[in-house]
């Protein structure tokens, strides 16, 4: 299971909902299964999460379940599963999206001026290949 981590300056909101049943995780498989992001408050594992990401898409909102979650310097670090194959291969799509957004940000804060779609290819080239794959 391969935790994608979740840049920071393209915060997620993060919303504690009333459990809701997802399928058993196979601990053992390998590939996408969910992110790692930074939140102000403690989520307990094992509880149930709702995802939104106003910045990259207004209509991505997607439910999760927290694995774990640590104190981190003032901040909590919480990985976060997302069991629903539908739900996790739409995190993943939108994961891969915000990475490229951040790789647009980092550009710029070292001169590059570059638009959505040259740091979309730029990120392509150097960092698809090791990114996790869709496996559940």
């Amino acid at each position: 299971m391969e935790f994608v981590s979740h840049p920071k300056d393209l915060p997620l909101e993060i919303t504690l909902i009333e459990d809701q049943p997802f399928p058993t995780s196979k601990r053992e498989d390998v590939g996408f299964a969910g992110i790692t992001c930074f939140a102000a408050q403690h989520f307990e594992s094992g509880r149930s999460v709702r995802i939104t990401l106003e910045e990259i898409d207004p209509n991505f909102c997607v439910t999760g379940r927290v694995v774990w979650c640590n104190n981190e310097r003032g901040e909590y670090k919480v990985a976060i599963e997302f069991p629903i194959k539908d739900e996790c291969y739409c995190v993943r799509m939108v994961e891969q999206l915000s990475q490229i957004e951040h790789y647009r940000r980092q550009a710029k804060t070292q001169g590059r001026r570059l638009n959505y779609n040259e740091a979309a290819a730029e990120w392509i080239q150097k960092f698809a290949a090791s990114f996790p794959a869709f496996i559940i």
